[in-house]
């Protein structure tokens, strides 16, 4: 087996912790495959230690991809590096911090927090996260468009599914006059939420518009103040924005 050069080895450990495949390194640094898995396997290992899930967090793992299906976005860059990242208001440091403690429980990697103008990105960096998400969400082309459920909603734990729509409330949601709504533009995705509540018998109303400013139909659930205190009631608010203004918030 050839012998590889010091600065060979560290770049293979550094591609190997980002989650770039075996054969994308030896690519990448025009290294022997016998000589590059020597040292890939041992952090392969280690990696695949550290990111073992816990699948009894149901709850948890559902508020994240309710999360995901409402604000998030994920891209592989030139170095084979997977960005899995939420985007939310600068008016949301709070569910900043809560998405941010989720995402580093369930998947026992740090979580990273950039701030813009307008938004934060919650961003974690680890092939295994997408791969999990996508056990749980389908989408093609356009993905606020097709994004859904890859399963019916029957097929989930009841934790989950309550997991599962304070995430996707969380996000996409809002409360006005005591009245909580929700809208999207995938029509799969608001049908697996209306299943979702059906499952956790939550009374709610589903609707659709079309905003003249936009070209998509917007298709949305309804509750009145009644049915938004037994959705209080039963599955919660992570973000608490959705439930008071912005200066109490702070506060906690």
């Amino acid at each position: 087996m050839k012998r590889l050069k010091e600065i060979q080895r560290i770049k293979i450990i550094e591609l190997s912790k980002k989650g770039v495949s075996l054969n994308r390194i030896c690519k990448k640094l025009s290294t022997p495959k016998s000589a590059t898995y020597y040292w890939f396997r041992k952090i392969n290992g280690k990696k695949i230690k550290e990111l073992k899930i816990d699948k009894n967090l149901e709850s948890e793992i559902g508020e994240i991809i309710g999360a995901f299906a409402g604000d998030g976005s994920f891209f592989k860059d030139k170095n084979y590096v997977y960005h899995i990242r939420f985007h939310l208001s600068k008016l949301e440091y709070q569910y900043v911090q809560k998405i941010k403690k989720l995402l580093e429980n369930i998947y026992k990697t740090r979580a990273r927090i950039y701030s813009s103008e307008s938004v934060y990105i919650i961003e974690i960096t680890r092939k295994v996260v997408i791969e999990h998400i996508k056990e749980f969400l389908s989408w093609y082309g356009k993905r606020t468009l097709t994004v859904k459920l890859k399963k019916a909603p029957t097929n989930y734990s009841l934790d989950f599914l309550r997991g599962f729509c304070r995430g996707l409330v969380d996000t996409e949601g809002w409360i006005c006059k005591n009245n909580l709504m929700i809208a999207s533009i995938s029509k799969d995705l608001i049908n697996d939420f209306s299943a979702s509540l059906n499952i956790l018998d939550i009374p709610h109303l589903k609707t659709v518009w079309k905003n003249k400013n936009r070209k998509n139909l917007r298709y949305a659930i309804f509750f009145n103040k009644q049915n938004t205190m037994i959705f209080k009631e039963r599955i919660g608010f992570s973000n608490m924005r959705k439930i008071m203004p912005p200066a109490r918030i702070s506060e906690i």
